[in-house]
């Protein structure tokens, strides 16, 4: 099998991501072909040998690398919110308080200062577990670890400025890297906005502002002032 084209996969998604929100088609069209996108890349991974994932060694209710800044696109926001609203009204007011508890803790560090703070990420349960899982950003599903133990030690290491890399699945996370980017393109070149916030940051505004969906979808951009 030849070389994996991962300029080209990143051309196609922002060619079927603009053509989608050119058409205004609604936000139901545009998450529902982020989905599609997610499950593909699944599959993809599954059935192709450069994705064997045999040797990964993460797990529900790890959440070692849940402590860093996510970058999130605003589909893939607007995608956890959808997901949220299914949720009992208990569960998603436990999650809206950790949000904004969090958020007001790690607004405005910058990627080293977030990981030292050590604050899990909102949507773990109490049992450590992706409560978004289904949804989860791209950027959380490059990230893999080939020894879960290695990996933990590697970023409390980093915490006291000791160098050690940990061993990640490099294709699948160049591939959901080149999703990222083409999804973020295909949505520049259609006029929306295209940048990425922080993950908590974005679904707390989101949450608060349900009437900003339409808004985004119609070429609305955010200013960092409406997320502090």
């Amino acid at each position: 099998m030849g070389e994996f084209r991962f300029d080209l996969c990143q051309k196609l998604t922002a060619g079927v991501v603009e053509e989608l929100c050119r058409r205004k088609s609604g936000p139901e069209k545009l998450l529902a072909e982020l989905r599609q996108i997610e499950t593909e890349a699944e599959a993809f991974l599954d059935r192709n040998p450069h994705g064997d994932r045999s040797l990964i060694d993460c797990g529900a209710g790890c959440g070692s690398c849940c402590v860093v800044n996510v970058s999130t696109l605003i589909p893939e926001g607007l995608a956890i919110v959808h997901y949220l609203q299914q949720l009992d009204e208990e569960t998603r007011s436990k999650i809206a308080d950790k949000l904004e508890d969090l958020w007001q803790a790690v607004r405005g560090l910058d990627d080293e200062e977030r990981m030292f703070l050590r604050r899990g990420c909102a949507f773990l349960d109490d049992q450590g577990c992706c409560s978004i899982y289904p949804v989860r950003p791209l950027l959380c599903r490059s990230i893999t670890s080939t020894d879960a133990e290695s990996c933990r030690q590697a970023l409390s290491g980093q915490v006291f400025g000791e160098e050690s890399a940990v061993i990640m699945h490099q294709f699948q996370q160049q591939l959901y890297e080149c999703l990222f980017s083409g999804v973020a393109a295909g949505l520049e070149k259609a006029g929306l906005d295209g940048r990425s916030f922080q993950v908590s940051g974005l679904v707390r505004y989101l949450l608060g502002h349900p009437e900003v969906e339409a808004e985004l979808l119609n070429g609305k951009r955010l200013s960092w002032q409406e997320l502090y």
